[in-house]
């Protein structure tokens, strides 16, 4: 069955309340203990799609799984967001941003 949020078609794409801007961006993604490093294929003032190199066989993401997001976008400080899987596709999954983005300055101590 069919997840509502994986479903697409370009009349859905010309309807979104969000632009999305496309990105190449580094992207690491915290659920639970796990941790992945990937790249953002576009961000929106809602949410971010990121890109796998492989398929996560061995535990995909679930949709509605909670994650913690640090985006990397080139030429500004790092900004983590809590967010859960909002849909899972083959290329990699959607997350739709629920908490409050932070800044990051990478210069201060952690």
């Amino acid at each position: 069955m069919q997840s509502p949020h994986s479903a697409t078609s370009p009349s859905s794409a010309e309807h979104r309340r969000h632009a999305r801007q496309v990105a190449s961006w580094p992207v690491t993604v915290r659920t639970g203990d796990r941790l992945l490093r990937l790249h953002a294929v576009n961000v929106s003032a809602l949410g971010v799609k990121v890109s796998l190199d492989e398929p996560l066989r061995e535990e995909p993401l679930e949709i509605g799984r909670a994650a913690r997001l640090r985006i990397e976008p080139p030429g500004a400080w790092p900004v983590e967001v809590d967010a859960i899987v909002w849909r899972t596709d083959e290329d990699g999954p959607a997350f739709f941003f629920v908490g409050p983005r932070s800044s990051v300055d990478p210069t201060s101590a952690a």
